[in-house]
């Protein structure tokens, strides 16, 4: 999978649930923080909702993290 600023969390964590701590490295504790929405939205929909500084940093560090995975 390669993740861009139109995957939808849910996408990112169906493929790897393990990437929820890349989430949690960017300051955003999708499990406890975020209303099951908001799984549904685009990563970079999230931005604001989130408040995540640096969404292709964080689309980066997915994609990373995901092709180590496999």
């Amino acid at each position: 999978m390669i993740v861009t600023r139109n995957t939808t969390v849910r996408e990112v964590i169906e493929t790897n649930r393990d990437a929820l701590a890349i989430f949690e490295k960017h300051g955003v504790c999708v499990e406890d923080e975020c209303p099951d929405a908001v799984l549904d939205f685009e990563i970079e929909d999230c931005e604001d909702m989130c408040h995540i500084d640096d969404i292709d940093q964080l689309v980066a560090d997915l994609n990373s993290f995901i092709q180590k995975q496999n």
